[in-house]
Formats: structure tokens, sequence, C-alpha cells
């Protein structure tokens, strides 16, 4: 992994996080229960995409194809969910 695959996995969490961040302080604000229900399931995606991240991150640094230890280490690239992300 360089430096700047990590750099960007940092960022891209940081920006999940602001992402969740204004969804909920909008959703709590919004006096519609339709709207509120939108901005839940945003929470929720970008939560999701906060896991597939976890996943990558975990399938580079935390598992060794030698000893998994009963992990399920998936051989998910970094290339593979920055496509992802840039279309979902």
């Amino acid at each position: 992994m360089n430096k700047e695959g990590l750099i960007w996995m940092i960022n891209e969490l940081n920006d999940r996080a602001t992402i969740i961040r204004g969804y909920a302080q909008m959703a709590l604000q919004c006096d519609h229960p339709g709207w509120s229900k939108k901005y839940i399931n945003s929470i929720i995606r970008q939560i999701d995409k906060i896991s597939a991240l976890n996943t990558v991150i975990t399938a580079l640094y935390l598992c060794d194809d030698d000893d998994d230890h009963g992990r399920s280490c998936k051989s998910t690239t970094l290339n593979d969910l920055i496509s992802h992300s840039k279309y979902n």
C-alpha cells in the first residue's frame, strides 16, 4: 500500500463521517417524516460505504493468506473500492 492510497482511505472515512453528521443534523431539524426517513436512509448508505472501506483496510493490513485464524478476508483491491466509490 502506498502513501497516496492510505491518504485516500483516511480522507474517504473523514468525508463519510462529515456527510453522516450533516444528514443527522438535517433529520433532527426536519418536521416532515418523509424527509427525515430520506435523511436516515442516506445515513445508512454512508455507513455501508464505511463498512466496505473497513473491509478493504482489513484485507490489506490485517489478513495473512498463510495464517487467517478463521477470519474471512476478501480479495478486494483498493482500485475496486475507488471505482465503486466514484459511482455510488
